[in-house]
């Protein structure tokens, strides 16, 4: 259905064509219940006429005067206010939306009485009068595409400017419309005789169309088609379809799934339960983002019960599965920025703990392994005793290891919708991608029909059909059974026309990114399936047609977000680089690469603006990891030795511990730096390293600039000056002044040695003189006892004591000094001694 809004057009029976401006709602607003209530009373034989439930209506002007009815919650109540839910895209300018469909069938029978239900939603933010709903009919009949695209697009009020009879207007009823608070929406039924529609009993396709009015001018207006069920299909249209299997971008950059996310999620009445309900056992192809597999199999036995119950489920599928690229992140704009190849997560070493993975046997890792059937087995760990001990941890799986699916194919490539720019498909096709799913609007439109497979600027391409595709997907997020009978009967419509023409297979996807309604995605698959006029095909089937040559529409993405997603690869590319002060790179690289394709989501396409924030945020940060080892500045320091060890501080703010290599670079030759020292930093700590330094020529100031980098050679942070004064020479003048008082002290202490000795020689010879002539002057020479000389040499050396106590020899010093002295008396001539009784009172006693 195409909608439209010509607030100021007349209506179609206007004899006059008077265009009268639509008066303010604000001039309704404290009276529209009064007048909604009047309107439905004194309305009710016209609208029974019309085939409106005169009691229904009465029961809609209930809530707009505040009493709410029974069953009033029911969204599709004939008359009844719905609140505002999930908000459809309103495409006009005004906010109203019109849609008309069969009451209880997405096809039209005439056989009988035809029940169509107008639905009337008011999406601004004012309140809307009562006015009137006129049904119509298509002009003629609707034979093919041409006139079905006409119908859809015909303007409301009257035939003029019409490009073929069928998008002509032929009244057929009229009902009143209550007014409508801003944001409520209220349904009118009409039941039309079968005869209203006797010229078209033999059209394929049977337009219907409404239109609202308030006084004279048409406020809103929408149009609709469906098949015609009581003419025979005359053939069948093979139809292939693709759904996506992803998660919702959740306000910033997630690399993997959080554990309360995924246990939310893969509940019973969880997002990605809800999605594999619609899709099992149907025949619809499933692209499924790798980022959910790799989320559950990173926690090991740790993994939700309920999320490894899922992944057991979708390995049970019988539906073809392929993989889109990790977060289902944008291919088109990765080509278009320049990159090499299509980026890809690159490890998940840092979100596993090896406890979560039990050894099962030679080094293997229970990941819960897909068997060729494509059952698996939980890895959760067996029950255990208490008393038992911890299973031994295994080896942590690889990338490959946890990414590992059984796809039924991996050789299609799945862009965002018009984002595809010439040259792209090379790049896809070089990355291992040949077959890529293209939007409607990247590719030419062709004059009749096309099959869905096409060769495209020499690649394979599987080329969406977009009269199947737009209300497809408008059909899996109608928030009403009006809205979704609108849209599957559209699909139907389409599929009656290609019915009997020559075409092989068709194509259709659905949305990503938007909030499906699972039922009603359900619902349509089975209508496709089940209707006279398609069988459901595999996806196989549509790339092994005949393909058709095709021209591709350049499409590129905005020079703004190619400029951002530069950026952000850029970034990247620097932490890769930062990342080798790591002993293990991946702990580093791996979560960034991860987030980096999580904010490559192709669901960020919808909301731009969130995107630039996120984006910016993530930049931010990625920077902060960039300066996270940093020298400390310091003050200055102060160098009076010729060799030295300059103290450098280097933090690291990283939960890993890094090793740095530490370079000092002077401002000039008063200080050499002798080498290179590399230092280990702890985690989240600071660490004080000492650079050699020797002093060069002269003394004065010196500027250090101290920088860090890897062991591979890779710059790390900025590099920080760190102001020397440098006074080499106070270490010369400090050792010579040392090296002085060192000579003095041992110099004095030498010449008081000497002087000592001096002394007790003189007066060790002074006290032997008398003691040796005394005995040659008095007594015959006669034989001393050696008894008597030790004796009487150990008494003088007492009364030399006596008379010099500075005087410190010890005993054999006495008796080499007697011996000196008896030498030296036996050389002398013989004199005569004093007496030694008058001067010695214990002279007589030795006598």
């Amino acid at each position: 259905m195409v909608d439209e809004s010509i607030p100021a057009r007349p209506r179609a029976d206007s004899p006059t064509r008077r265009t009268r401006t639509l008066p303010r709602p604000a001039r309704f607003a404290l009276g529209g219940a009064a007048l909604a209530a009047v309107a439905a009373l004194v309305g009710a034989p016209v609208v029974a006429n019309a085939g409106v439930d005169a009691a229904a209506a009465l029961q809609a002007v209930l809530p707009a005067a505040g009493i709410a009815p029974a069953g009033s919650a029911a969204t599709d109540a004939v008359g009844g206010i719905r609140p505002a839910g999930p908000s459809r895209a309103v495409d006009d300018s005004s906010g109203l939306r019109v849609s008309v469909s069969p009451t209880v069938s997405s096809t039209v029978s005439l056989g009988g009485p035809v029940a169509i239900s107008v639905e009337i939603e008011n999406a601004t933010g004012e309140a809307l009068a009562p006015g009137v709903v006129r049904l119509v009919r298509a002009g003629a009949d609707i034979d093919d595409r041409g006139e079905l695209d006409d119908w859809l697009a015909a303007e409301q009020g009257g035939d003029e400017g019409a490009d073929s009879d069928a998008a002509s207007m032929v009244p057929i009823a009229d009902g009143e419309a209550r007014g409508l608070p801003a944001g409520g929406a209220t349904v009118v039924s009409f039941t039309v005789p079968a005869d209203a529609f006797a010229e078209l009993a033999d059209s394929p396709v049977i337009g219907l169309g409404a239109e609202l009015l308030v006084g004279d001018t048409v406020v809103a207006s929408g149009t609709s088609a469906y098949a015609n069920a009581g003419v025979p299909a005359s053939g069948s249209v093979a139809v292939a379809l693709a759904a996506p299997v992803t998660t919702p971008t959740t306000g910033s950059a997630a690399g993997l799934i959080d554990v309360d996310q995924l246990t939310n999620w893969t509940s019973p009445t969880g997002l990605l339960t809800r999605q594999l309900d619609a899709l099992a056992g149907r025949r619809v192809a499933i692209g499924i983002d790798p980022r959910i597999i790799a989320s559950i199999r990173v926690l090991g036995t740790s993994a939700p019960p309920s999320a490894t119950a899922w992944l057991q489920r979708l390995a049970g599928l019988p539906n073809e599965i392929f993989p889109l690229a990790y977060s289902d992140a944008d291919i088109s704009v990765q080509a278009q920025v320049g990159l090499p190849a299509l980026l890809g997560p690159t490890s998940f070493t840092d979100a596993m703990d090896p406890a979560n993975f039990p050894a099962t046997g030679e080094g293997s890792v229970d990941l819960g392994a897909v068997d060729e059937q494509g059952a698996s087995e939980s890895p959760t760990a067996p029950a255990t005793d208490a008393s038992e001990p911890p299973p031994t941890p295994g080896t942590l799986p690889t990338s490959e290891q946890l990414l590992s699916w059984p796809y039924t194919r991996t050789d299609l490539a799945w862009p965002g919708d018009d984002t595809v720019a010439t040259g792209d498909l090379g790049f896809f096709a070089a990355s291992g991608l040949t077959t890529s799913i293209l939007a409607p609007g990247n590719v030419e439109p062709v004059v009749g029909v096309a099959p869905s497979s096409a060769t495209i600027d020499g690649s394979t391409a599987l080329v969406a059909d977009s009269a199947l595709t737009e209300p497809l997907r408008a059909a899996s997020t109608a928030s009403t059974d009006t809205e979704w009978r609108e849209a599957t009967g559209q699909v139907l419509a389409s599929l009656a026309l290609d019915a009997g023409a020559a075409r092989t297979t068709v194509f259709a996807t659905f949305d990503r990114g938007s909030v499906s309604q699972i039922a009603r995605v359900s619902a349509l698959i089975d209508e496709i399936g089940n209707s006279p006029w398609s069988t459901l095909a595999g996806l196989s089937e549509a790339i092994g047609a005949p393909p058709e040559a095709r021209t591709l529409i350049d499409e590129p993405e905005s020079d703004e977000r190619r400029a951002q997603v530069s950026r952000l690869t850029e970034v990247e590319a620097q932490v890769t680089e930062f990342s080798t002060v790591l002993t293990d790179p991946a702990l580093l690289t791996g979560p960034v690469r991860r987030e980096l394709l999580s904010l490559l989501d192709v669901a960020w396409l919808d909301d731009l603006e969130a995107w630039n924030g996120v984006t910016s945020d993530w930049l931010v940060a990625q920077r902060g990891v960039l300066g996270s080892i940093s020298v400390v500045p310091s003050s200055t320091i102060n160098v009076v030795s010729t060799e030295t060890g300059v103290p450098t501080t280097i933090e690291n703010t990283l939960p890993y511990p890094v090793t740095v290599v530490v370079d000092v670079s002077p401002s000039n030759g008063r200080l050499i730096v002798e080498e290179q020292v590399e230092q280990t930093v702890e985690p989240q700590s600071r660490s004080t390293v000492r650079v050699p330094v020797a002093a060069g020529v002269g003394n004065g100031e010196v500027t250090l600039t101290v920088s860090l980098a890897s062991t591979a050679g890779v710059a790390i942070g900025t590099p920080v000056d760190i102001p020397v004064n440098v006074q080499a020479d106070w270490e010369g003048l400090g050792a010579g002044i040392l090296g002085a008082i060192a000579v003095v002290v041992f110099g004095l202490g030498v010449w008081r040695n000497i002087r000592r000795r001096r002394r007790d020689r003189a007066a060790a010879a002074a006290a032997a003189g008398p003691e040796t002539d005394a005995p040659e002057a008095h007594a015959p020479e006669t034989a001393v006892p050696e008894t008597e000389a030790h004796e009487t040499t150990a008494a003088d050396t007492d009364a030399h004591e006596t008379t010099a106590p500075d005087t410190d020899a010890p005993e054999t010093g006495a008796h080499e000094t007697g011996a000196v002295a008896d030498a030296d008396a036996s050389s002398q001539p013989a004199r005569v001694a004093p007496d030694a009784g008058a001067n010695d009172p214990t002279g007589s006693s030795r006598g």
